[in-house]
């Protein structure tokens, strides 16, 4: 068995060759993913050419002497290095493995799992390439002399700033950049593009002197009456909208739209035309100017926190997971349950037979809390004052979904849903309410599990899977719901 440790394509292609060309079979080679975010320190804007230069050119094939790949593939390849999952390098080399040794015309079966896998990261990178080349937003800031200089910050959901970067490079040509990313983040002196270890969030300039100018632009050349607002939240999705300066303008930009719409087809003495329920709906659900979770000054997370965290799932999800607080990974991609305890999470809800795409998961505190060690964010528990203060957005959240059941992980969340306080091992045992009357199943919380050590953390991921088991029983009726 051999074992390679790679972060980009370049070096898995490396790597990938000679067992290639050995005829090295994919059962005998495990992959480790280096991939990881750069390291939050905290630069000075003015001196980033102090950093060494990394090439950005990718356009050269494997050659792999002996055997032949498709070009097709090797582009399907060259895309999914970008995908941010660790098994991306197994699955690439076995597509090259089987195309190059067994079957030239692979990739043109899409019923194949391996094929159908790649396809869809494929179409996911090159979507989130999209996404970034339409939603980055520059802002000016104080540059060396009386040159300008321009910066922005942007949340990827996969790896795509290499990939992505090009774009900007050839469109804004004659201006320095930086975007920023958790990533990392790529330089443009006008002369040569770098990536170097990402700034950290709270560097980023919030606003520049040209904001209102490009705010008041964006409302003047805005057509309110070809604005679908269920259709817009789709295609750029509010986890974006924090840094738009135009986002701020697009609530009222929509309500003014509709009076004015009801004004010009109004006659005097009759009312103003009323807006179809679905356009209704759609507009009930942008956020606010000054309310909703995304303005939330009830406690002061809000203050050192990249963003709000709220939950994900279907909206007619039958059972809802509810955790304590948003995580490190979670507040720099505002989505809940995707770091190491996500992973955990993940886990024991495919060894209890659910599928996370039905469950709607969430947090009871929807602020990251965290306290400042070395160049590390370190999760600090959340006070009972701001589990009240955020017990709005969760009763909001359970208000709108209405599960049949909520599994409660952790203390944290027992709380928020029960003002039950007791440890876990007892309160699995107790039969616990929600003041709506929703059913609500104690048990341990993901990060918990990871903390413990030996046999204690097999019996408590244990546990945690037959209380998910206990929760899907419970919802398809083979255990009555008291």
């Amino acid at each position: 068995m051999q074992c390679h440790s790679v972060s980009t394509f370049e070096e898995w292609r490396s790597v990938a060759r000679p067992l290639l060309l050995k005829g090295i079979k994919p059962t005998a080679v495990v992959w480790n993913d280096r991939t990881h975010r750069g390291s939050n320190a905290q630069l000075a804007l003015s001196n980033l050419n102090s950093d060494t230069e990394i090439s950005n050119d990718e356009s050269e094939k494997l050659p792999v002497g002996s055997v032949r790949i498709p070009n097709a593939l090797m582009q399907v390849l060259e895309t999914i290095a970008h995908f941010r999952d660790s098994a991306r390098w197994d699955l690439m080399y076995r597509l090259t493995y089987r195309a190059a040794l067994e079957n030239d015309r692979l990739l043109e079966d899409e019923a194949d799992s391996d094929v159908s896998k790649a396809l869809l990261m494929e179409r996911a990178v090159r979507r989130d390439c999209h996404k970034m080349h339409a939603f980055v937003r520059f802002r000016e800031v104080a540059g060396i002399g009386c040159e300008k200089f321009y910066f922005a910050w942007f949340v990827p959901e996969h790896l795509v700033l290499r990939r992505a970067s090009s774009f900007f490079m050839k469109r804004f040509t004659n201006m320095s950049w930086t975007i920023a990313t958790p990533d990392g983040a790529a330089v443009w002196d006008q002369v040569k593009l770098r990536f170097i270890d990402t700034i950290n969030a709270a560097s980023q300039p919030l606003a520049d002197s040209q904001e209102a100018l490009w705010r008041t632009y964006y409302r003047s050349i805005c057509n309110v009456a070809r604005i679908n607002p269920a259709a817009m939240s789709k295609e750029m999705p509010q986890r974006y909208w924090r840094h738009l300066p135009e986002a701020a303008e697009i609530g009222s930009i929509v309500r003014e739209g509709r009076s004015n719409f009801d004004a010009r087809h109004s006659d005097a003495g009759t009312q103003a035309f009323s807006a179809a329920k679905a356009v209704q709906r759609a507009l009930a659900r942008l956020p606010g100017e000054s309310t909703g979770p995304h303005a939330c000054r009830r406690c002061d997370l809000w203050r050192h926190a990249t963003q709000v965290v709220l939950g994900e799932g279907p909206a007619d999800a039958r059972i809802m997971l509810v955790g304590e607080q948003p995580g490190d990974e979670e507040d720099l991609r505002g989505v809940p349950f995707v770091g190491p305890a996500g992973f955990v999470l993940n886990s024991a809800i495919a060894a209890a037979g659910l599928n996370r795409k039905n469950l709607f998961i969430t947090n009871a505190v929807k602020h990251f809390k965290w306290k400042p060690r070395g160049k590390r964010r370190i999760h600090s528990k959340p006070g009972i004052a701001e589990i009240s203060a955020c017990n709005v957005w969760l009763a909001e959240e359970i208000a709108a979904i209405r599960p049949e059941v909520i599994v409660a992980l952790g203390v944290s969340a027992l709380r928020a849903l029960s003002g039950h306080a007791d440890k876990i091992q007892s309160s699995r045992l107790v039969e616990l309410r929600h003041s709506g009357g929703t059913r609500v199943l104690a048990t341990y919380h993901p990060s918990a599990i990871l903390r413990a050590e030996g046999d204690l953390g097999v019996a408590m991921r244990r546990d945690l899977i037959a209380d998910l088991v206990t929760a899907k029983e419970l919802v398809i009726g083979l255990r009555r719901v008291t």
